[in-house]
């Protein structure tokens, strides 16, 4: 079986969000399973700017984007860990500084972006004389590429990819690609397509809802995540075309790669250690608060004050403006904070003043650095994932693998992965993180509370960090179903 995996970013080449550390770990797991897999990807300007050994395969390809207009690229290939990875070169649309837009917004020509790219797929495949039995489209940025193998079998039913099938993941519905209706003409799509059952959407194109309606399968991130998307709360306007779908719509949870993310190696951590010897974790706390908060707070080292982190975006969809309505109650409770992230100017501003207000017992830090993020996995005892929705969320699985307890909140993936702990008997049977459900702040304090308590009980809390380090999100499962899926969607109706 054969797969093709297109995708706007891939660790380690190109990172925004979680999606990256999908596409990068996938493929690797599909090939343990017997899948025949490679990535497209376009090669963005920071690419050639590290040394990733990129191998020139073809110049001056080319693919008609509509009548007017026929656009030039060229193919690049490397293998990583493995796995075939190709880039689509063209400057003009990806020899920029940033993937999507910039701090202003989105770029405004990424219809067009993303309609060349979902179109070049299909050359480049040519190219390399590799014809998919699946390919495999994530989020909104090349749904389009249903459309055009659609239409590429319909037109021609001796077409290269007559036998080719299409799956779509969906991993935030809330992110669609909604342009205006001068897309049909800039990215040649047909105007047959633009119906309400195809890709209109209150009079705009809307390339996620084409990726719903002309992908075979259809697979959200999580299975709590397939059904609330199908609700008029999650599903942000697409649920009736999902509902339409639901017999093709399917859940599965990802996983993480746990030879990046181990903290018996994990190069960048103050101290390694393991399930059978968790002491190290001592030394990783400590050089976190002498890190962030000084000398006095790591030489006091109070172990009775738990080290609260959050890696994350500044938005309310993670779940920040709960956070900032219950930080003064936070605090009450004898705790450190520490949050890493960037997002929403306004709670950026917001988070800013309240570490002014508790400077000795909260650390912001607006940006992000893979190695401080880190350092907050190993050295904190709780880990903050309040979202408001979370399709899967990565966080929670990684913080389990280092031993740091989530607080999470009941839905999507968070619902998925976590066994909530109420009292000693839930640990006993393998409790290993803190739930809560309204979206409420009174409802988030009762569950750190919560957490807080049980971490006082030394005894108690290291059997939860056993619990939870002991839990296995590895590839292996999910690419499995993975599998499972494309043999699905290969089977003719």
């Amino acid at each position: 079986m054969k797969t093709a995996m297109c995708v706007s970013e891939a660790v380690p080449f190109a990172k925004t969000g979680g999606l990256a550390d999908v596409a990068g770990a996938l493929p690797k797991a599909l090939k343990e399973k017997g899948v025949n897999p490679v990535v497209v990807m376009p090669a963005y300007k920071h690419i050639f700017e590290k040394n990733f050994k990129l191998e020139l395969i073809a110049e001056n390809m080319s693919c008609r984007l509509n009548e007017a207009s026929i656009i030039d690229f060229d193919l690049y290939r490397t293998n990583h860990e493995g796995i075939d990875f190709y880039f689509i070169r063209n400057d003009d649309f990806f020899g920029r500084d940033n993937l999507y837009g910039t701090p202003q917004g989105d770029y405004s020509d990424n219809n067009i972006r993303f309609g060349f790219f979902s179109k070049a797929i299909f050359e480049v495949l040519l190219k390399i004389g590799f014809i998919p039995d699946i390919i495999h489209l994530h989020d909104y940025h090349f749904a389009l590429a249903s459309v055009f193998l659609s239409d590429l079998k319909r037109k021609d039913k001796d077409s290269p990819f007559a036998a080719t099938n299409a799956v779509f993941t969906i991993h935030n519905i809330a992110y669609q690609g909604i342009f205006g209706p001068e897309t049909l003409g800039l990215c040649g799509i047909d105007p047959a397509h633009f119906t309400m059952e195809g890709l209109e959407f209150y009079g705009n194109v809307n390339f996620m809802k084409a990726g719903i309606v002309y992908s075979n399968k259809i697979t959200t991130v999580s299975p709590t995540y397939s059904r609330e998307i199908l609700t008029e709360e999650y599903g942000y306007r697409l649920e009736g075309v999902l509902a339409s779908r639901q017999d093709d719509l399917s859940g599965i949870i990802n996983g993480i790669d746990y030879s990046v993310w181990d903290p018996a190696t994990d190069s960048a951590i103050y101290a390694n250690y393991t399930a059978s010897n968790i002491e190290p974790k001592i030394q990783c706390r400590k050089q976190l608060l002498k890190s962030l908060f000084g000398n006095s707070a790591a030489s006091a080292n109070n172990s009775a004050a738990p080290i609260i982190g959050m890696v994350s975006r500044l938005s309310e969809q993670k779940g920040i403006d709960l956070i900032a309505a219950a930080i003064d109650e936070l605090i009450k409770y004898d705790v450190y904070l520490v949050i890493l992230g960037t997002g929403d100017e306004k709670y950026q501003s917001i988070m800013q003043k309240l570490q002014d207000k508790y400077k000795d017992r909260f650390s912001l830090t607006l940006s992000y650095s893979d190695e401080l993020s880190r350092r907050i996995y190993s050295g904190s005892d709780i880990f903050l994932m309040p979202s408001h929705y979370e399709p899967c969320g990565l966080g929670q699985l990684i913080s389990l693998k280092y031993g740091t307890i989530p607080v999470v909140r009941n839905t999507g993936g968070l619902a998925d992965t976590i066994k909530n702990i109420k009292t000693a008997g839930d640990v006993e049977n393998g409790g290993q993180g803190f739930k809560f459900s309204e979206y409420r702040a009174k409802d988030f304090l009762e569950a750190l509370k919560r957490s807080v308590d049980f971490y006082r009980d030394k005894e108690l809390w290291e059997k939860i960090i056993q619990n939870g380090m002991a839990s296995d999100f590895s590839w292996r499962y999910s690419a499995g179903k993975y599998r499972e899926l494309y043999e699905s969607a290969m089977v003719k109706k």
